[in-house]
């Protein structure tokens, strides 16, 4: 941390972010925020989150692989959650 970061905050927490990565980071968190947005349209229309981001195939998935996280699982499916 340094005077030339940038502090971000919700109420989920505080992160430093390095000015010159600030681009990055407004960018990926665009992206999230689309396809957050996207996942609730979808869910309005009676497609449930479970089955967006194929969840029982991740389950098993991760029974042979137990390594495998949800992280992994969502990037591969193209989904995001809020952690």
């Amino acid at each position: 941390m340094d005077r030339e970061d940038l502090v971000l905050a919700d109420d989920d927490g505080v992160i430093f972010v390095p000015l010159a990565a600030a681009a990055d980071v407004f960018t990926l968190a665009e992206t999230i925020r689309n396809t957050e947005a996207h996942q609730a349209e979808l869910m309005r229309g009676g497609i449930s989150l479970r089955n967006q981001v194929q969840f029982d195939s991740y389950l098993a998935k991760r029974q042979k692989t137990p390594s495998l996280t949800s992280g992994i699982n969502l990037r591969g499916v193209g989904g995001a959650i809020e952690v």
